[in-house]
């Protein structure tokens, strides 16, 4: 039988190794790339594992966020989170013809596997906890 470090080990490497696939299906079904750099960038850069924690970091060129928030040249900071520059008059005022769309490749399916793997290693402590009880009852 598996133990708890073993099974949330399995779990957490086949979650990392989904996420990057969720990511490049999110971005060919936004038509996100256009050179394929972004598409090729996301990769688990580390997973650093203590008992029964765990911390992974993901990386992927900056670019990927700018893309996400629908931002990039022309944005500024310090517009009080108004975006003038998404404003279709402002910007048919100066040539500058349709605003960027947000592409969520990123965000979204970050928050709902996120909440997936929370759930899943509580199921996993949850199971470790009912054995140990079990065995002491016994």
């Amino acid at each position: 039988m598996q133990s708890t470090t073993e099974r949330l080990t399995r779990y957490e490497d086949a979650w990392a190794s989904k996420m990057i696939d969720i990511w490049r299906d999110r971005m060919a079904l936004l038509d996100v790339y256009r050179t394929g750099a972004l598409f090729r960038s996301p990769h688990a850069a580390a997973i650093a594992r203590s008992g029964l924690d765990a911390q992974m970091t993901f990386d992927f060129i900056r670019y990927g966020i700018y893309v996400d928030t629908g931002t990039g040249r022309g944005y500024t900071r310090g517009d009080d989170g108004k975006m003038q520059m998404r404003d279709k008059a402002y910007r048919l005022g100066r040539g500058l013809g349709k605003p960027r769309q947000k592409r969520r490749w990123f965000s979204v399916s970050w928050h709902i596997s996120v909440s997936v793997l929370r759930d899943h290693v509580a199921l996993i402590l949850g199971d470790a906890t009912r054995a140990a009880v079990l065995d002491e009852l016994k």
